[in-house]
């Protein structure tokens, strides 16, 4: 896997330019989440660069990191702000409590089960209190979620609003809410269509597990997002001080 990963924009992209359609998907779904202008934020796993190019956009104070030379190769092209970590969650903790938000998208499936828990406890030490991160997974509870799954040979583990979750739960974030991903984000009259089809569609998915007792989750989208909080502790005697 290793080699994949090195040379990952060359064998894992269908272009070395970034996707116009990414950068309207982030701005549809991601940008109503994110804090104010000049929050530090941080994106993890960044590919080819779309959702760092959209927190400079948003005038974020941004940085981003990945495994792979040639993402970040590619990125930093590009004048995205980005740099290469080997080990990410020892680099995370290093950075306790600096972030207001961090995304993690497309990343957890690539890391083993055993390893999960201790990544996302490590995203989550590298939050402030209250900050957020945004987890996004193919949807492996979707109707034909495997060809997301499978589409990456370095894909390990796959994931269900359930799973995620657990794991979620387990690295100590709190206030989860789960959306789908829309990848229809267009006005046109053929969109307008597409929806239409994909909710008869969905219906029927929903009614033919129903018949069959098997669980029938409500997300259907191809990928799905998690947006996970880390809890603002109090302290309580301050806080009884103040009540004094």
């Amino acid at each position: 896997m290793r080699t994949i990963f090195d040379n990952y924009i060359e064998n894992s992209f269908d272009s070395s330019r970034q996707a116009d359609f990414k950068l309207a998907h982030f701005e549809f779904n991601y940008r109503q989440h994110f804090p104010e202008a000049g929050s530090q934020v941080l994106d993890i796993g960044v590919g080819r660069g779309e959702m760092l190019s959209c927190m400079s956009n948003w005038q974020m104070d941004y940085e981003g990191v990945d495994i792979s030379p040639s993402t970040v190769r590619f990125c930093q092209s590009l004048e995205l702000n980005c740099q290469l970590i080997d080990d990410t969650p020892s680099w995370l903790k290093e950075r306790a409590g600096r972030y207001a938000m961090i995304t993690v998208l497309d990343v957890l499936e690539h890391i083993p089960a055993d390893s999960l828990v201790d990544f996302a406890a490590a995203v989550h030490a590298g939050l402030r209190p209250g900050g957020r991160a945004i987890f996004q997974v193919p949807n492996l509870q979707a109707p034909f979620g495997w060809l997301h799954h499978f589409n990456d040979i370095t894909h390990v583990h796959g994931f269900v609003e359930h799973s995620l979750k657990q794991v979620l739960h387990s690295a100590g974030f709190s206030n989860l809410q789960f959306h789908g991903f829309e990848e229809i984000v267009g006005g046109r009259f053929r969109d307008y269509c597409h929806k239409g089809a994909r909710r008869a569609f969905w219906s029927l998915t929903r009614f033919l597990r129903a018949v069959n007792t098997s669980p029938n989750p409500k997300l259907l989208h191809p990928v799905f997002y998690c947006l996970a909080e880390k809890k603002n502790v109090v302290n309580k005697k301050n806080n009884r001080d103040l009540c004094n």
